[in-house]
């Protein structure tokens, strides 16, 4: 897998021309994209525990989510519910979501069919976001206060990116921007090979088919 994943980094044609990856192996990365944004619970929870937000308009807002089995019971606040969904499920929605707008997209000059190809090959696509979600975690922990006394912005992007940041402008938190405008763009190259080996169509043809849907990411990062 090492050797698949640097052959997809460093030649994203031959990767996308060889035979598909398992579907389990694209899920997987979009799972591990999710994952390595958990690493931001911690300091969203801290903003919200801030006594610039009081609890109760923040915790007491959503239901907690519980479970009862066998005289033991788990619950959790609803707010931490909805983080852990919203890192874990939005990169399998916006899989969904980007492999059924190229597929159509690419719909009139296409050669090949076949929706499960497209799908399994887009999802290799969001690996760069690997890269720009390690380095906004890696921000977090530096820069984000244990208590903080203003109100940081929370936001999770398209592709399902989630950070926290400061009320003024941060260095390290614009280079992350920058870095995620970057990994974005990278993942739009790797779509356009995907697009192009799934549907039989060219690279530039490709490219057309993900320029616009990749730009506006790049507005929402």
């Amino acid at each position: 897998m090492d050797g698949r994943l640097r052959q997809l980094l460093v030649d994203p044609a031959t990767f996308f021309d060889a035979e598909a990856p398992a579907l389990s192996q694209s899920v997987g990365v979009l799972i591990a994209t999710g994952a390595v944004c958990l690493g931001v619970l911690p300091p969203v929870l801290s903003l919200l525990e801030s006594p610039v937000i009081p609890d109760e308009v923040v915790f007491d807002a959503f239901p907690p989510v519980q479970y009862v089995m066998s005289g033991w019971e788990v619950s959790i606040p609803g707010i931490v519910a909805i983080l852990l969904v919203a890192v874990l499920a939005l990169p399998l929605i916006a899989w969904i979501a980007f492999a059924t707008v190229f597929y159509l997209l690419s719909w009139p000059v296409a050669s090949e069919s076949g929706f499960d190809r497209t799908a399994s090959l887009v999802a290799w696509g969001f690996v760069p976001q690997l890269i720009a979600s390690g380095l906004t975690l890696v921000a977090l922990v530096a820069v984000f206060p244990a208590t903080p006394i203003e109100s940081w912005r929370i936001g999770v992007t398209i592709p399902a990116r989630l950070y926290a940041s400061p009320p003024g402008f941060d260095p390290l938190f614009a280079a992350t921007a920058v870095v995620g405008v970057g990994c974005t763009l990278w993942s739009g190259y790797l779509w356009a090979h995907a697009v192009a080996a799934a549907r039989g169509v060219t690279l530039r043809q490709g490219l057309a088919v993900v320029a616009v849907p990749t730009v506006l990411v790049v507005g929402l990062v």
